[in-house]
């Protein structure tokens, strides 16, 4: 995976496979690191060690390469991975990344990530904060409360995926998620 935003849609993609029907993320980039969370309500995680690579739920080859991967990527610049069941149903994943590190994997275009799972997944409710200097926790996007206004027919618009991805892309730049080793 070449950033960021490839591990992020594999997570989310991870999620859905395990039958969530909500997923909610969490993004803060302070003090240059880069922190996420990501809660949903699938089935949760029955194997072991899931960043082990020769561990997965896969039926149709024996190795999953997501988590290891973006384990790997996370802890070379001195983070950390962390995944946990919840009591209930679901998981919630959280990791940091040093995104000064020399190792770092640039960010990508994550709007675009996040606008590819909503509309790969139109069932699921995807639901984006940004945490913000100030410590305020931010909505940046609920697709749930997009489809109460917008008909199915009308999100298939070129006009309104652009309108979605704009949007998304103007707030997590409030919390510098374009600038990254000092590029803006």
């Amino acid at each position: 995976m070449r950033n960021l935003a490839d591990h992020l849609f594999d997570v989310l993609e991870n999620s859905v496979k395990a039958g969530a029907t909500e997923v909610k993320i969490f993004l803060e980039n302070r003090d240059k690191l880069f922190f996420c969370k990501i809660e949903d309500n699938g089935s949760g995680i029955k194997d072991g060690d899931v960043t082990d690579p020769f561990i997965t739920s896969r039926k149709t080859r024996r190795v999953g390469l997501g988590l290891p991967l973006l384990k790997r990527a996370v802890e070379s610049t001195g983070g950390f991975l962390k995944i946990r069941n919840r009591k209930k149903r679901g998981i919630i994943l959280k990791f940091k990344i040093d995104i000064a590190h020399i190792d770092a994997k640039p960010f990508g275009d994550i709007a675009r990530a996040f606008v590819d799972a909503i509309y790969s997944w139109p069932e699921v409710s995807f639901s984006i904060f940004i945490q913000k200097k100030n410590k305020r926790k931010s909505s940046v996007f609920n697709s749930k409360k997009i489809r109460e206004v917008v008909s199915y027919s009308e999100m298939q618009q070129k006009e309104v995926r652009d309108f979605i991805y704009d949007s998304i892309d103007r707030e997590l730049k409030t919390i510098r998620i374009d600038s990254q080793f000092g590029i803006f």
